[in-house]
């Protein structure tokens, strides 16, 4: 069975990027929110894989991995708009409320899906073998 360090060192790390990325933001501080937007989005795409890696050694419950389903691919897909602003709102002032609605918007299906993956986590158990 592999380890699940990388899952938990991928999240930590997305976490932070995440923080910092939002704080950057808020503040305006443009030259760094440009490097730790994109970065926390390559960073939560890697949560994921690893995620989806470590999911390999567990069996759920049907109805739980479903219902998390749901919240994470909603939480990749709004990452789109989530792009697409940012690069509009580098061009034109007149996207900034569009970003920061497809950004809260993003964060909480995000934060959904976080917590009903860790739910889905303790409701599974270990495959044998």
């Amino acid at each position: 069975m592999p380890s699940p360090l990388p899952f938990w060192i991928a999240l930590v790390t997305t976490v932070a990027l995440l923080v910092v990325a939002l704080a950057t933001g808020f503040l305006r501080k443009r030259k760094v929110h440009l490097w730790l937007g994109p970065a926390t989005i390559v960073s939560l795409a890697i949560a994921i894989w690893q995620t989806e890696k470590l999911m390999r050694n567990y069996a759920f419950p049907p109805d739980a991995l479903a219902f998390h389903l749901i919240f994470a691919k909603a939480g990749g897909l709004l990452a789109i708009p989530v792009v697409v602003t940012g690069i509009w709102l580098s061009k034109s002032e007149r996207a900034r409320i569009f970003h920061r609605v497809a950004v809260a918007v993003w964060l909480v299906s995000v934060l959904i899906a976080t917590a009903t993956g860790l739910w889905m986590f303790g409701l599974g158990s270990l495959k044998a073998g």
